[in-house]
């Protein structure tokens, strides 16, 4: 009888179905979900600046508004570097 070798992919695949690990996600679909997170976030910081009352609370708010923007603006341009498109 001949043996066969699974292969490190098969061997990973089975590896992960055993220990209920998610499968991989390719680069470009990561990114893209990393997008759309990062376009949540920035429309939330926008809400939750526009909705704060107490000076302390908008700084904290506007603080959270730079930072996610500064964030999906990066990663827009890390996709465009790339070429994914983003549309």
């Amino acid at each position: 009888m001949e043996k066969r070798f699974l292969g490190a992919k098969t061997a990973g695949r089975v590896y992960r179905h055993f220990m209920n690990l998610p499968a991989p996600i390719d680069p470009e679909a990561q990114l893209l979900q990393s997008i759309r997170s990062a376009r949540e976030e920035w429309t939330s910081a926008e809400r939750r600046f526009n909705e704060a009352t107490n000076a302390d609370m908008v700084d904290c708010a506007s603080y959270s508004l730079l930072a996610a923007k500064a964030r999906y603006m990066y990663l827009l341009k890390e996709a465009k570097e790339k070429g994914v498109d983003v549309s």
